[in-house]
């Protein structure tokens, strides 16, 4: 299993989000039966039957497959904006740095000349 996503594993999560039901899906139960169902509410008929575990585990199952389709589309765009973030404290930070050895070396510089002033008097 993967650690981490690559670009190119986000552009294909979307494409699979974007080619799937539109959500938000929900999950259809009955007490009677063991079986439980995943329905995109927009269309209202049942797109996943899970009946092979008992009904507790095919209702937790059920409603994971539902919630994670409601909420993927915003976990990519939270991953994206996250990385967004990082790369902009990265660049913020490498100018900051940037600065700092700048002023080092001015700073050296300047010592470099006094130094010389101090040796020449």
């Amino acid at each position: 299993m993967k650690q981490f996503l690559t670009p190119e594993d986000i552009n294909f999560l979307e494409e699979k989000l974007k080619a799937s039901s539109p959500d938000p899906w929900s999950v259809l139960e009955n007490d009677s039966v063991d079986a439980v169902w995943v329905v995109p509410s927009v269309e209202g008929n049942p797109i996943a039957l899970f009946d092979y575990r008992s009904r507790k585990q095919n209702g937790a199952d059920a409603h994971f497959v539902a919630s994670a389709r409601n909420y993927f589309g915003v976990m990519i765009e939270e991953i994206k904006n996250l990385r967004k973030r990082i790369l902009e404290l990265i660049q913020s930070n490498n100018v900051e740095v940037q600065k700092r050895l700048d002023l080092q070396t001015e700073l050296n510089e300047l010592k470099k000349i006094l130094r010389q002033s101090n040796e020449a008097n």
